[in-house]
């Protein structure tokens, strides 16, 4: 490849990677749209602040939704971020979760399907950012497209998320559980362990408390130690990422850098609610 091929990369607002990576390695956003009743917000954390988001939630009569942005948007994104690149890689959560994915695979057909590469990183949030950094790293090695996609697809192997929800209503009411499971699990206080990997999601792990499933995510991540990065993530509820991160305390990766915590977009707010908490984890490569 040549010294002067220039990849640049792009991703949906949910995939959760920090602003200050992004502005690091020069990664433009697609983003996901959150709506209340008529009102409709990118998730770019400026229309909808975490702040601003959180008051509506509780606010809010109508529960509010989300939807992937128009083909338009998605379009002029990647159109602007191919200005300056010869080829451009997005990186998109699961089309399992989201319509995010085919959205910006017809826009990438609209805007030069040879220079886009439209990738599914089979997962949300930093479970798909640890794939992105994966492949921020092997182009900085020089790796072209096909080298910088086995890097990002073996993180993907990788790369795992847990979630714990703190309440069953705002899943229910996204229809990602039905309304008995729903009443059955608040009514027992039985907690769920939802995971997505390689565009499955799962909710057979549970517990009968938060703090056994705490405990539980916690050792699961423990079995995957060594780790080459972790982000403990959590729903406007820092305390409980907090506690996560005080029971991992000696696994965490040797990169300090390599372990942050996140309040997650409101793409992903919306469908959990308040009071949330998981871990998005890269395992190191010789484990």
């Amino acid at each position: 490849m040549s010294a002067t091929y220039r990849i640049k990369f792009v991703c949906d607002s949910a995939a959760d990677l920090p602003a200050a990576w992004r502005s690091r390695w020069g990664i433009s956003v697609i983003p996901v749209f959150v709506n209340f009743g008529d009102e409709s917000f990118p998730d770019d954390g400026v229309s909808l602040t975490h702040e601003e988001f959180y008051r509506r939630l509780d606010d809010s009569k109508v529960p509010p939704t989300t939807s992937a942005p128009s083909a338009g948007v998605a379009a002029d994104v990647l159109r602007e971020a191919l200005s300056g690149a010869d080829h451009v890689i997005a990186f998109i959560i699961s089309p399992s979760v989201s319509s995010t994915y085919n959205t910006v695979r017809l826009a990438a057909q609209q805007v030069s399907a040879e220079r886009i590469t439209v990738y599914d990183s089979g997962t949300l949030s930093m479970a798909v950012g640890w794939q992105i950094v994966a492949a921020c790293q092997a182009r900085e090695r020089g790796a072209d497209v096909a080298g910088i996609l086995q890097a990002a697809a073996d993180a993907r192997e990788r790369a795992d998320v847990w979630a714990i929800p703190g309440s069953l209503e705002y899943l229910r009411r996204g229809g990602r559980v039905n309304r008995i499971v729903s009443s059955v699990g608040t009514l027992l206080q039985i907690k769920p362990i939802i995971t997505v990997k390689n565009g499955v999601v799962d909710s057979k792990q549970r517990a009968r408390t938060l703090k056994k499933a705490l405990e539980s995510v916690a050792e699961m991540i423990r079995q995957r130690a060594p780790l080459e990065g972790i982000a403990f993530l959590h729903t406007n509820a820092p305390d409980l990422a907090e506690q996560m991160r005080a029971l991992l305390a000696d696994v965490l990766p040797s990169d300090p850098e390599r372990t942050i915590t996140l309040n997650v977009s409101a793409a992903i707010g919306v469908h959990f609610g308040p009071g949330s908490v998981g871990a998005a984890i890269l395992r190191a490569s010789h484990a």
